[in-house]
């Protein structure tokens, strides 16, 4: 089993605007300012990824992510139960 990634998981609720914003408001730009140049770019790609997976089909989700903390699936929920943030 794959230990939680804290890093990853703040950067999913970063990009979705989980507990910020309205409504989701997917920003790679929010990633990058908070987790860098180096890290971020690759941060939010990551954020995309787990998003599609998450809304392909969410209940193995955690089972194949078990790397991701509670908030980023709750954050994951969130964004694509209010798809008109999709941006």
């Amino acid at each position: 089993m794959k230990a939680t990634e804290p890093r990853l998981t703040r950067a999913v609720v970063e990009w979705t605007g989980w507990g910020r914003t309205a409504l989701p408001a997917r920003d790679d730009a929010r990633v990058i300012a908070r987790f860098g140049r180096e890290a971020g770019p690759a941060l939010a790609k990551a954020a995309r990824r787990l998003e599609a997976d998450y809304s392909a089909g969410s209940a193995g989700f955690r089972v194949r992510h078990p790397e991701l903390g509670g908030d980023a699936v709750e954050a994951l929920a969130w964004s694509t139960a209010n798809e008109g943030g999709r941006g």
